[in-house]
Formats: C-alpha cells, sequence, structure tokens
C-alpha cells in the first residue's frame, strides 16, 4: 500500500482515505475511494466549524482535530449517508485534488 498523503489526522493511500480519531473516544473511519458519491471543499467559518475540535450534527460530523481553529479550509465526504464526514487536513489541496483524482476515475 503506497501512502499518497498523511497528516496527524487523515491518512490517504492508494485505495481509501482513512480519517484518524473520527469515532469516540479514538476509533478510526476509512472510506474506500469507491464509496465516495461527491466532495466538496469550502472555506472554513466560526459556524461551519473552525470552533469545533471534535463532533458535529446529524448531518456533518467532524473528526478530533485540536488545531482545527487555526485551518482555512474543510473538505465535506459524500458516501450516500445521512451523515458527511468532514475533514481539514493540513494541506486540504493535495488531499482534495487526491479524492478528485481517486473518485472521478
Amino acid at each position: 500500500m503506497t501512502i499518497l498523503y498523511e497528516d496527524e489526522y487523515i491518512i490517504c493511500d492508494d485505495d481509501a482515505l482513512t480519517i484518524l480519531y473520527y469515532y469516540f473516544p479514538f476509533g478510526d473511519k476509512r472510506i474506500p475511494y469507491k464509496n465516495i458519491a461527491k466532495i466538496d471543499q469550502q472555506e472554513m467559518t466560526w459556524l461551519s466549524g473552525k470552533t469545533r475540535i471534535w463532533g458535529g450534527s446529524f448531518e456533518y460530523w467532524l473528526n478530533l482535530d485540536i488545531k482545527r481553529p487555526w485551518k482555512d479550509k474543510l473538505i465535506i465526504i459524500d458516501e450516500g449517508e445521512l451523515t458527511k464526514p468532514v475533514i481539514t487536513p493540513d494541506d486540504p489541496e493535495q488531499v482534495y485534488q487526491i479524492l478528485v483524482n481517486k473518485t472521478s476515475s
């Protein structure tokens, strides 16, 4: 398995995106690229999650990321489920490009 991107909270490999510290208390979520229906990158505001370290709502769930208040972009992963994972990688542009490339093929 080749790692395409890795930071403290996100790993992109050849087959899937792994979101570390997604479930309480410390479970990870692995999403095969083939299961991703849509991705969306947005500017992060105080209302859209900048102050949230972990958690969310029925619609969006953010993994544990204590550096989130200092980040500016988020990526929403739509797997066709009720709750959409939201990630805030250290390099959002690189992760977004990996996701675009892996989900469009």
